[in-house]
């Protein structure tokens, strides 16, 4: 594959210059929502007409869809799953809930810029989370082997899963459908989502973080149709202090 990034939500091969160098030692003590921000603006100015109009039609679909009205949000209960890492060991949902509170990143995959500067941002907070008890975990549809990658690319420390299928997205009810202006768009530069991901239909996650506490409760639930948005560590933390000071 050529030496691009694929933007996240209109997945078309675009330049890094595009994107700048977020991510870098500049930008270390940063909050990893300003970040985004700053990436998102860079890619506004320098990003043709036509793929900014695609994007912008694409989310508004998704935003129509009510998949962020339908998606499992607090109060509701984690549903299980088994899904291996990205050294093909498995991993269940009850086996990391005895040892506390999860925090669940879904992403689209190693070829999303913004998912990427979004997981090196937790990884920036991972002692935090620990500190509270809790683990980090990255979910992509993506196969052990590129999960692999994202996570000696990104330099993580937590466990990133592979999700075949989206079978556990699908059970969190946050996948769409990729808007046929987007897969369009896509599919011009050279890039089949769905062959991509081994899928029938061109399908991905909306940006979701959920805390789920020991007891399999969602705590916190980040949705968003615009894939330029992510829940914060911040407010992560407050919610892991919380199930902390009910714990005693």
């Amino acid at each position: 594959m050529k030496v691009f990034f694929i933007v996240a939500a209109l997945m078309v091969f675009t330049p890094l210059s595009v994107f700048g160098q977020a991510g870098s030692e500049k930008s270390k003590n940063k909050p990893v929502t300003e970040e985004l921000l700053e990436m998102e603006k860079r890619f506004e100015k320098q990003a043709p007409p036509d793929l900014l109009e695609a994007g912008r039609k694409g989310n508004e679909e998704i935003s129509e869809s009510g998949v962020v009205d339908s998606a499992l949000k607090v109060g509701d209960s984690m549903p299980g799953f088994e899904l291996k890492d990205a050294y093909d060991k498995v991993h269940s949902s009850a086996s990391l809930l005895e040892e506390g509170p999860i925090i669940l990143v879904f992403y689209r995959g190693a070829w999303c810029p913004y998912c990427n500067l979004y997981l090196r941002g937790l990884q920036r907070r991972l002692a935090d989370f620990e500190e509270r008890g809790a683990q980090l975990v990255a979910i992509s549809v993506e196969p052990p082997d590129r999960s692999l990658k994202v996570v000696k690319d990104n330099k993580l420390d937590f466990t990133v899963l592979s999700d075949p299928g989206l079978e556990t997205a699908r059970k969190f009810g946050i996948v769409y459908e990729l808007p046929q202006v987007v897969d369009s768009a896509v599919k011009k530069r050279g890039l089949d989502i769905a062959k991509y991901n081994g899928q029938e239909n061109a399908e991905l996650p909306i940006s979701a973080t959920y805390v789920v506490s020991k007891r399999g409760k969602i705590e916190y639930a980040f949705l968003d149709a615009d894939y330029k948005k992510r829940g914060s560590p911040d407010d992560i933390i407050k919610v892991l202090d919380r199930l902390k000071m009910d714990a005693k």
